[in-house]
């Protein structure tokens, strides 16, 4: 497999990744709105309006995460894959380690790329700390578990 064209095809298949998660998010959100409507239509008791009341905090809450992911994909969008590869872990890595293969960029978690399942995770993230400027054969912990780096570009 061409490790260059296989980055390429995980950054396309990320940005579709996370892509599911926007639109995701923006249904739960039309759902909550549009039963929130309804419930407005109606008379309802102090039941109901207590019902309502939640569905505004739960879509507030779910409009905060929106707005983050929709960051994560401006970052993901802004992201290239040059003409080389990585000798140490950074953002945009194919990390593959002992037990997964990890993909430096934002919370995306599992998402699969040419038949290959990836973890992406958030450069915030502290399991990303601790393997950040590795290299291949090298080694990092997380949560009392030992990986190993097997690959990496």
């Amino acid at each position: 497999m061409d490790k260059l064209a296989f980055k390429k095809e995980v950054l396309v298949q990320a940005r579709l990744r996370q892509q599911e998660i926007i639109d995701d998010f923006k249904r739960r959100i039309s759902e909550l709105r549009t039963s929130k409507a309804l419930l407005n239509e109606d008379q309802y008791d102090h039941g109901q309006m207590s019902m309502d009341e939640s569905n505004y905090i739960i879509i507030d809450e779910l409009a905060d995460e929106l707005n983050m992911v929709n960051k994560e994909m401006d970052f993901l969008n802004r992201m290239e894959v040059g003409d080389h590869l990585h000798e140490t872990v950074a953002p945009g890595s194919v990390v593959i380690t002992d037990r997964k293969i990890f993909y430096p960029s934002v919370s995306v978690e599992d998402f699969e790329a040419n038949g290959i399942d990836l973890y992406g995770i958030s450069l915030k993230a502290p399991l990303y700390e601790m393997m950040k400027g590795k290299r291949s054969g090298e080694e990092f912990g997380f949560r009392g578990e030992r990986y190993i780096i097997t690959d990496l570009y």
